[in-house]
């Protein structure tokens, strides 16, 4: 008995199969080994293309906005030129007097079937205190006319109360300015 357990142990194995036993054995772990060591220059490897997936991300979307600021640079030129435009049918220094502004909001009020009652000029810019009388259609048509270019009136406080009467019509008390186109909005500057 015990030499048949003998011989199950590999000291006791003919020599041929003890060194394939060791080579097979070898073989093994360095496979093992050689096998974690391409894991990891897999793994470094997958790291550095990840890493260079998104180093083209970034490269292309620097690329779309290089691409979008020419787009941009363009457009704000573009409203520039729209400014200067709009600033043109604006009221001018030697615009501002308050009877060319009464004249407009006069001449507004009567082709709108509305009666100017009260026309007041502020000091220190071309703005006054009006009060106006009619229909409601009027008014809003009044609004939108004297709010237009050229020459734009701006509503800076606008009451509409209901006057009692026979006609039912409406009062409208209102404080009204002229924008100004001056040379200091005029130019625009555009930043590098």
């Amino acid at each position: 008995m015990k030499r048949a357990s003998l011989r199950t142990h590999p000291a006791h194995w003919p020599r041929p199969v003890r060194l394939a036993l060791y080579l097979l054995t070898t073989l093994a772990c360095a496979a093992s080994g050689l096998l974690l060591a391409v894991e990891e220059l897999d793994e470094s490897r997958q790291s550095a293309q990840r890493q260079q997936q998104d180093l083209r991300v970034q490269y292309q979307s620097a690329l779309n906005q290089v691409a979008l600021r020419d787009g941009l640079r363009s457009r704000q030129t573009a409203l520039e030129m729209q400014l200067v435009a709009q600033q043109v049918q604006l009221w001018r220094p030697d615009q501002q007097q308050p009877e060319l502004l009464h004249a407009k909001l006069a001449r507004r009020a009567e082709e709108h079937g509305l009666v100017l009652t009260s026309f007041q000029p502020q000091p220190g810019k071309l703005s006054a205190t009006i009060s106006l009388r009619g229909k409601h259609a009027g008014l809003l048509r009044f609004v939108e006319q004297v709010s237009r270019p050229p020459m734009p009136v701006l509503f800076e406080n606008l009451e509409i109360t209901s006057e009692r009467g026979t006609q039912a019509a409406l009062l409208m008390k209102a404080t009204v300015s002229a924008p100004t186109g001056n040379a200091k909005s005029a130019s625009v500057e555009s930043p590098p």
